[in-house]
């Protein structure tokens, strides 16, 4: 086949997410490139005609196929259509999965994926390790379903949740009402549920009445297992399953110093046999980079995550990291490279700008494209917005020297940040350490700020009431933490 030749039987590319969006009562399909970062809008009609390209057909069978949706096409602009896409790179090749199988699409190298490797494998009889000394106090807002570009259901949740509010959507018969799939126009292993102003479907309610419904009807059973575990982590380090959570959940930070709430996993659980066999366990390399062509072995980088969690948390957290990254640069893992964290230098605004610009370039970039097409009420459009005018406040010198000056406005929950990232490994990924570190750094900055952008905006959201949950979740969920990648490239 020619390379300018259009595929025979078309087919969305595995690297193009399609995500539904309805905004009031606008339909709208966002097709998301992985490889270039550039988005493009689709009407309900045009992405009717592109989910019948499921590489079985050819054109004419494609519109065929579409005119029985109600989404009738003339077969010479339907290869126009599909020709503009196949020239920006969205349509895959004929043959399946671009080199994998179109049930297992591969997953696109991302500069901010991070750097596990998948945990199959993870011996039976691991034992598990859980964050000590925590539970968690769900308040039941729901904003983990407002925040994230994907929630995934496989095939019998979907069904379920179908079966439970078959109004949602008028999905109850039609699977493709509700859902999209996880990747390209095949049927995929997962699906994503539509999404109403940024919020999930099945979520009902407004601020404190917010609820999911799935849960609320079919108790939490009925919820995708995403989101059941969510926000835990499960990281197989070769000594134990180490078993955290994300702070990317205000309820996370909200249980801080609290007792009683839920537990992360079962007591009763003991060893990964236990867990269900459905939850991702990702496996530490056992090899990693600890600064820019530097590796440690798999059981160092324990051993040193244990003996920072183990440290005397400074009274600046940012700064002791920012100091940590470079006594790490300097002399690795070994020596008393952990009393600069105890002990750290003042952090300079100087050191802290170029992350700050970098992640202002990427906010704002984003916020303008949100803008086009989220709702004003979707968080995660104002959540992008917050964080490019935080990061935009924080260029000016004097401000961001006087912020470094005063001390954090919440002590306790930068040292629980920092503690949940050790025990779940989080500091290691596609970054080298040294500069995760001063990623994690510049993230609590911009966190310290976020609440004074808030009440300027006039912002009465209850995510707002725990800043760094949600720049983690506005980082992780929206690719925003690919620009400490960008810092890297610069540098």
């Amino acid at each position: 086949m020619s390379p300018n030749a259009l595929p025979a039987r078309p087919r969305l590319a595995a690297h193009v997410l399609a995500r539904r969006h309805l905004v009031g009562d606008e339909e709208r399909v966002i097709l998301h490139d992985l490889r270039s970062g550039q988005l493009l809008q689709l009407g309900p009609r045009e992405w009717v005609l592109l989910s019948a390209a499921d590489g079985t057909r050819d054109v004419e069978g494609i519109v065929i196929a579409a005119a029985r949706e109600g989404a009738p096409a003339r077969v010479p602009a339907a290869e126009a259509f599909f020709a503009q896409l196949y020239a920006a790179g969205l349509l895959g090749a004929e043959e399946a999965g671009e080199g994998a199988s179109p049930w297992a699409p591969a997953k696109p190298a991302s500069p901010a994926a991070p750097a596990l490797d998948p945990g199959e494998g993870v011996p039976r009889e691991r034992p598990l390790e859980v964050l000590p000394d925590f539970s968690l106090h769900c308040d039941g807002r729901g904003s983990c379903c407002r925040i994230y570009a994907s929630i995934l259901f496989d095939p019998e949740e979907a069904a379920r949740a179908r079966a439970l509010r078959p109004e949602v959507l008028g999905g109850g018969a039609r699977h493709e009402r509700a859902f999209t799939p996880e990747r390209g126009t095949w049927p995929c292993a997962a699906s994503v549920v539509a999404m109403r102003d940024g919020r999930c479907a099945y979520l009902e309610g407004e601020g404190g009445e917010a609820r999911c419904s799935l849960h609320a009807i079919g108790g939490p059973e009925a919820k995708p297992l995403g989101c059941r575990t969510f926000p835990t982590s499960f990281v197989d380090d070769g000594e134990s399953v180490r078993i955290s959570v994300a702070t990317e959940c205000a309820c996370v930070l909200a249980s801080v110093g609290r007792s009683g709430g839920a537990p992360l996993i079962d007591p009763r659980l003991r060893a990964r046999r236990d867990l269900d066999e459905r939850i991702d366990v990702a496996r530490l390399p056992d090899r990693a980079e600890v600064a820019p062509g530097a590796t440690a072995a798999r059981a160092e980088l324990v051993a040193w995550s244990r003996r920072l969690a183990a440290a005397a948390p400074p009274p600046d957290v940012a700064a002791g990291l920012f100091s940590l990254a470079a006594a790490v640069e300097a002399e690795g893992l070994t020596g008393d490279v952990i009393a600069r964290f105890e002990r750290p230098d003042p952090l300079e605004p100087a050191a802290l700008a170029p992350w700050l610009a970098a992640l202002h370039a990427r906010a704002a970039r984003r916020a303008r494209e949100d803008a086009a097409w989220r709702s004003e009420r979707d968080l995660a459009r104002k959540a992008t917005q917050w964080i490019a005018a935080a990061t935009f406040a924080l260029a000016e010198p004097d401000l961001l020297a006087a912020l470094l000056l005063s001390p954090a406005l919440a002590p306790d929950r930068e040292r629980f940040y920092l503690r949940a990232a050790l025990h779940g490994h989080r500091l290691l990924g596609a970054l080298p350490l040294s500069l995760a570190l001063r990623d994690r750094a510049a993230r609590l900055v911009v966190a310290r700020v976020l609440p004074l952008v808030c009440a300027e905006a006039g912002a009465d959201d209850p995510a707002c009431a725990e800043p760094i949950a949600l720049v983690e979740a506005a980082l992780r969920g929206h690719g925003l933490d690919a620009y400490a990648a960008d810092v890297a490239r610069a540098s």
